[in-house]
């Protein structure tokens, strides 16, 4: 055991202590490069780690663009238009206009909604088109005329045809600037724009629910994007716009006729399901005590010096919203489906009790999209067309011969 040193004072007792240890532990003098060395071997591995998650984003990405340029460039398949028909709105000129033609030609029946339907472009349309497409007087921020809408396709509908798409297509557009443009400009857009759609979408729900069938939105790729303003965007957080009794009495229809409807398609199950749901959704809500991150964002926004155009609070939420918009939509659609009710509504329900049964030997299966499937006999089946390729034996009156001699 080495010598003491009493006086630190005195550099000669260091000298001599700090020898005399590395002379009885010699590992002792190499103490800080191999400290050094382990920590530049795991600076290393996070780095390593950071990198090769940074290359696996980067990776998937570039993989999914790959899909998507793949998919643009193969050939599409389209689904038989036998019985179908499709309503599309704007159809006086523009994308609305040319997608009647084209579903037209390729034999839909087609409902065209036009704002002026004794127009030019509605007059130019019924004489280039067939006898199917029939031009509809349709204005989106008008209740009575979707109304009036719904009634002429339901009663114009044949009894082995059904609406199979509603295409919202009507749109316009301001190009002004935010102080110059009038708040009656500003309806008017929100109107044709975002009611519009919603309005047409609710009202032909049911012909849909029906068929089964497909509701499709154009919109512009401008409205992803917006000029340099400060936006924040939490997340749910315990606030009075996350309470519950304020939201289930939003859900209460008036009118009797709107309680029923609410009652028969989607049923008192479904109904307590879907409220169940909404609550989990609003317990998963951040505590109040979070609120305080949300509010050093909003300062930032106002006061900082150098603020950002937008602000997601919480790095946690970042990270999440970052994954969800990287994901491929199939998978992003599945995962938010799968937060959903799990009581199926009452229509399915009683859909599936109504099917029927049919002969497996048909010509011409097809599913509710129209394409031909395979034929499963999953039990017996009558025969009910069969000829009989060797004749029955005529019965034998004598049972002391047989037919054939042995």
């Amino acid at each position: 055991m080495g010598p003491v040193c009493r006086h630190p004072q005195r550099g000669e007792d260091i000298s001599r202590h700090s020898k005399t240890l590395s002379n009885h532990h010699p590992s002792l003098s190499s103490t800080p490069t191999r400290l050094r060395e382990i920590g530049g071997a795991r600076l290393c591995d996070r780095s390593g780690a950071v990198s090769m998650l940074a290359l696996g984003l980067v990776a998937a990405h570039i993989a999914d663009w790959c899909m998507k340029a793949t998919r643009n460039a193969m050939r599409r398949n389209n689904i038989d238009p036998k019985g179908k028909a499709v309503l599309v709105t704007g159809c006086d000129t523009g994308f609305g206009r040319k997608l009647a033609a084209r579903l037209d030609e390729m034999g839909y029946k087609v409902y065209a909604g036009c704002l002026m339907p004794e127009g030019e472009g509605a007059r130019s349309l019924r004489q280039e088109a067939s006898d199917r497409l029939r031009v509809v007087s349709l204005d989106v921020t008008k209740d009575e005329e979707v109304r009036a809408a719904y009634k002429t396709v339901e009663q114009d509908l044949a009894s082995d045809e059904c609406l199979w798409a509603v295409v919202n297509n009507a749109g316009i557009a301001a190009f002004t600037e935010i102080e110059w443009c009038p708040i009656a400009e500003f309806r008017r857009v929100y109107e044709v724009n975002s009611l519009g759609p919603i309005r047409v979408t609710k009202t032909f729900l049911p012909m849909l629910r029906q068929s089964r069938g497909r509701v499709v939105l154009v919109a512009s790729l401008a409205g992803r994007y917006t000029f340099p303003v400060h936006t924040v965007e939490p997340t749910l957080y315990r606030t009075p716009i996350s309470q519950e009794a304020p939201i289930h009495r939003a859900w209460t229809p008036t009118g009797t006729a709107a309680q029923t409807t609410l009652k028969t398609t989607y049923g008192d199950e479904y109904i307590k399901d879907f409220k169940m749901t909404i609550t989990q959704h609003l317990n998963r809500a951040k505590p109040s005590e979070k609120i305080a991150e949300v509010i050093d964002d909003m300062v930032d926004a106002v006061a900082g010096d150098d603020p950002k155009t937008r602000y997601v609070p919480s790095v946690v939420t970042q990270i999440r919203a970052k994954l969800l918009s990287s994901l491929p939509d199939p998978l992003r659609d599945h995962f938010f489906l799968s937060s959903q009710p799990r009581t199926p509504p009452a229509y399915l329900t009683e859909r599936k009790k109504q099917r029927t049964l049919r002969d497996p030997r048909e010509d011409t299966p097809q599913d509710y999209q129209g394409r031909h499937r395979r034929p499963v006999r999953m039990f017996s089946m009558p025969n009910w067309n069969k000829k009989e390729l060797t004749p029955s034996p005529s019965p034998i009156t004598d049972h002391t011969e047989t037919k054939f001699k042995f």
